[in-house]
C-alpha cells in the first residue's frame, strides 16, 4: 500500500512539474506571436527582435539556479521589488525542475509496469478526479481570469512584489495578462490530454481483465 501510494504521489508530482516545464519552454515559441498580435514592440518602443531578446534573457535567468538575485535585461530597467519577484519565480522554476527530475524515473517505471500488466485501470479514478478539478479551474479561469491570476499569485507568493509598476518595471508592458492566459490554457490542455488518455487506456485495460 505504501509503495503504491509513493508511486501515485510521484506520478502526480511528475505530471504537474513536467507540464509547467514544457509550457514555459513552449512560451519561447509563442511569445513572438504574442508580440506581433498584441503589438508589444510598439508598446515598448523598440523592435520585436529586441523585445524577444529580453524575454529570452529573462527566461535564461529564471532557469539558472546560479544567476543571483539581480536580473539583467539589455533594454529594460528592473526595480528592487521587480528583481525580488524574479528571484522568487526563479526559485520556483528551479524547484519545479528538481521535482520533475526526481520523480521522472519512478513515474515512467510505474507507468511502464501498469502498461505491461494491462493494469492502468488503477489510475482511472485518479484521472477522473484530476479531470474534474482541472475543468473546475478552467471554468473559474474562463469566468474571470484576472481574479484567477491574482489568486494564483497570492497562493504562490508571500509578498506583493508581483504587483509591477510599469514606470519602474517596464518589462510588464510586454508581459500582458493575455499572454499568461495563453500559457495557462496550454498547460491545462496538456494536463487534461494526459488524464483523458489515462482514463481511456485504463478503461480498456479493465475490459481486458
Amino acid at each position: 500500500m505504501i509503495k503504491r501510494a509513493s508511486h501515485v504521489l510521484a506520478f502526480w508530482l511528475f505530471l504537474i512539474s513536467a507540464t509547467i516545464f514544457v509550457v514555459t519552454l513552449l512560451s519561447l515559441i509563442f511569445f513572438p506571436i504574442a508580440v506581433h498580435v498584441q503589438h508589444l514592440a510598439d508598446i515598448a518602443g523598440m523592435s520585436a527582435g529586441k523585445v524577444y531578446h529580453n524575454y529570452v534573457q529573462l527566461m535564461a535567468y529564471l532557469y539558472n539556479p546560479f544567476s543571483g538575485d539581480v536580473v539583467h535585461l539589455d533594454n529594460f530597467i528592473v526595480s528592487g521589488s521587480g528583481a525580488r519577484h524574479f528571484a522568487d519565480v526563479r526559485n520556483l522554476f528551479v524547484f519545479d525542475i528538481v521535482v520533475m527530475l526526481v520523480t521522472a524515473w519512478p513515474t515512467l517505471r510505474y507507468l511502464r509496469q501498469l502498461t505491461q500488466k494491462h493494469e492502468r485501470y488503477e489510475l482511472v479514478g485518479q484521472a477522473q478526479w484530476g479531470i474534474l478539478v482541472s475543468l473546475t479551474l478552467v471554468f473559474a479561469m474562463a469566468l474571470n481570469f484576472n481574479a484567477f491570476f491574482i489568486a494564483f499569485h497570492k497562493v504562490l507568493f508571500r509578498n506583493n512584489d508581483w504587483l509591477f509598476d510599469p514606470r519602474t518595471d517596464p518589462i510588464i508592458n510586454v508581459l500582458p495578462e493575455d499572454f499568461f492566459a495563453i500559457c495557462f490554457v496550454l498547460g491545462f490542455a496538456m494536463f487534461l490530454a494526459v488524464l483523458f488518455w489515462l482514463a481511456i487506456t485504463g478503461k480498456r485495460d479493465a475490459q481486458r481483465k
